[in-house]
């Protein structure tokens, strides 16, 4: 299994290391990224208390996405060099975005209908006589889903119908085909 690099993003390689025979007081750390097209690059880190820590830097403008090549982990400890650890590596972006495009779609396309005359809407008699008190409350269609004045107009609206059909209780069983007519022929 390959170690992942990342062009987006920076890494932190983290690793114990231990000597024998010597003490690890002053000896250092450093990752050598060796690629295929000849780029080699080295992270210099640090050891404390058996912990080895190297920084990596995003690899953006350094390695491109699916670069490969090997990595190793170089130690020095009292003036001896070590090569303690080495692996395959690829380079990955963290972050990914997807688009897929449908095919089947030739481009941008818009069908309207269009009839050969106007149609006439046979409106209901409630449907002329709430228009008219809408008007005269100045309710419109824009001022009941502009957000700074719907909520007064949408309570007068409200208040407006109730009050229409429990005065015209006999068009209740309407108030349905009423409203969605009515919003229709709303400005």
């Amino acid at each position: 299994m390959s170690y992942k690099l990342y062009t987006d993003k920076p890494g932190n390689f983290v690793c114990e290391v231990s000597a024998k025979n010597a003490s690890l007081k002053g000896a250092l750390a450093r990752l050598v990224v060796e690629s295929t097209e000849g780029v080699n690059l080295v992270f210099n880190g640090q050891i404390k208390d058996g912990k080895c820590s190297v920084p990596i830097k995003k690899l953006k403008g350094f390695l491109e996405e699916n670069a490969k090549g090997k990595m190793c982990l170089e130690v020095i400890v009292e003036d001896t060099y070590f090569k303690p650890w080495e692996t395959d590596y690829i380079v990955e972006s963290h972050t990914k975005v997807a688009v897929k495009i449908d095919e089947t779609s030739t481009g941008p396309s818009v069908k309207v209908n269009v009839p050969s005359s106007p149609q006439k809407i046979s409106l209901h008699p409630c449907t002329v006589e709430l228009f008219s008190l809408c008007e005269s409350f100045n309710i419109t269609k824009k001022s009941l889903i502009t957000k700074v004045l719907s909520e007064s107009k949408v309570k007068d609206f409200s208040q407006l119908v109730n009050e229409y059909f429990t005065a015209n209780s006999e068009y209740k069983g309407d108030r349905k085909k009423v409203l969605t007519q009515l919003l229709i022929v709303m400005k």
